[in-house]
């Protein structure tokens, strides 16, 4: 079990400060996230920004404008943001960006986030869906911190 306070720091001390907390269980999440805004953080709804960033982009267009939007909007926020509901990123229709390499870069300098990604844990590979499906990823986390989101406690857990 790791405390997230210490993944918090050691994801600040890294140089791309993108927390990966990898898994799919509803209840941890929220007791994360609620232990995070209670302690400054910023939460967004990736699936919700997509759907309106994609209203914005001519029909067509989408899978080669959608990550330069996504970047705009994460220069416009905060400096500790948390990203739920990122499994849109993996459609198909949205050129099946990877969560990872997305925001990654994006996390340098002041700017930190905590990315909640539903997949498996490989060694240190996320893995979404199943080969041969057409969302299918495999994201490498060799370069930011990560953790399986069943593994964390959250101050006050026992």
């Amino acid at each position: 079990m790791v405390n997230l306070d210490d993944l918090i720091k050691a994801n600040r001390d890294n140089h791309y400060k993108l927390l990966a907390l990898i898994g799919d269980s509803p209840a941890k999440a929220n007791k994360i996230i609620e232990y995070l805004q209670d302690n400054g953080w910023e939460v967004y709804d990736v699936e919700k920004v997509a759907l309106e960033l994609v209203e914005e982009i001519p029909e067509g267009k989408v899978h080669l404008r959608i990550g330069n939007k996504l970047k705009s909007w994460v220069n416009t926020l905060g400096e500790k943001i948390v990203l739920t509901n990122t499994n849109i990123l993996y459609s198909p229709e949205l050129n099946q960006i990877n969560p990872i390499g997305a925001f990654r870069y994006l996390m340098r300098g002041n700017k930190q986030a905590v990315l909640f990604l539903d997949a498996r844990l490989r060694e240190n590979k996320a893995i979404y869906s199943n080969p041969g499906r057409d969302d299918y990823c495999e994201m490498d986390l060799a370069e930011v911190i990560y953790e399986k989101i069943d593994n964390v406690i959250v101050r006050g857990d026992n």
